[in-house]
């Protein structure tokens, strides 16, 4: 069965760029209209102007918001239906994601990450399912969380910490709102070195001095941890979001799905 939305919105957040763009143009593809929501309106508005051209007849609304602000997170939702008539998908996908050791931690670093991963992602959840119950037809929330969701890493305590929460958020909701017909669930990608906050140059370069190898020869050793050999792909991401928010996935909630070619092998 084909994955279709036509005459369906839906909302992906930190969709300018990376992963989430391609969330985005993958549910575009399906028939969506897509909210394409990002801090950096310029990146968004490309983003937008690339759907509405090349994926006809698929409309996007670029929106600039900064998450962490629940005003900002309320208009979002309201110029998705003032633009498109309603929300029937939002995925929380912007976040941040640095390292930096615990005992080297600031203030300024956990507050900041709660903020916009832990706290953001609370906000617009809240402003997508108070939407949805108003309309009166269900809908779908999905967060990304992380395989760091289920398991800690080093030097990324305060992410671990956020992307642990982000499941308990779609956990909860999915039980106060299933009675509405809204299905919230999580995906926990793997190890994502393309269009990922968390794989910059510095981050490379220290993953290789600490494993003794050299900066080009990361991937492959973290590749070589999984058991399908290979990274994940926003594609993979994307790919997983379009089968949630479908009704191909109508008898699923508040599962954790991860995304990751095998490596944890949860129940």
């Amino acid at each position: 069965m084909e994955i279709r939305f036509n005459g369906k919105t839906a909302i992906v957040t930190g969709s300018g760029s990376g992963i989430g763009r391609v969330i985005a143009r993958t549910l575009a593809q399906a028939g969506a209209n897509v909210v394409i929501a990002d801090i950096k309106l310029d990146l968004a508005q490309q983003t937008a102007a690339e759907i509405e051209k090349e994926l006809a007849p698929a409309g996007a609304l670029a929106v600039q918001v900064d998450i962490s602000k629940e005003d900002q997170a309320n208009a979002m939702v309201a110029a998705a239906v003032a633009r498109f008539g309603s929300v029937d998908i939002l995925v929380n996908n912007a976040g941040l994601s640095y390292p930096v050791k615990l005992v080297s931690m600031t203030p300024r670093d956990w507050d900041r990450m709660i903020a916009v991963n832990l706290t953001g992602t609370m906000w617009c959840g809240k402003a997508a399912i108070a939407q949805m119950v108003k309309q009166g037809k269900g809908g779908v929330v999905i967060n990304i969380s992380s395989k760091s969701g289920v398991r800690g890493s080093s030097e990324l305590s305060h992410y671990c910490a956020t992307k642990f929460g982000v499941i308990g958020l779609a956990q909860s909701w999915a039980r106060e709102y299933a009675k509405q017909g809204i299905r919230c669930c999580s995906v926990l990608p793997g190890n994502v070195f393309e269009g990922s906050g968390i794989w910059s140059a510095e981050f490379i370069a220290k993953q290789a001095a600490k494993l003794g190898i050299a900066p080009d020869q990361v991937r492959a050793h973290y590749d070589s941890l999984v058991p399908l050999g290979r990274s994940c792909l926003p594609e993979d991401i994307a790919n997983a979001v379009a089968f949630l928010a479908s009704d191909l996935a109508s008898y699923i909630t508040g599962i954790s799905l991860l995304v990751d070619g095998g490596q944890e092998m949860r129940a």
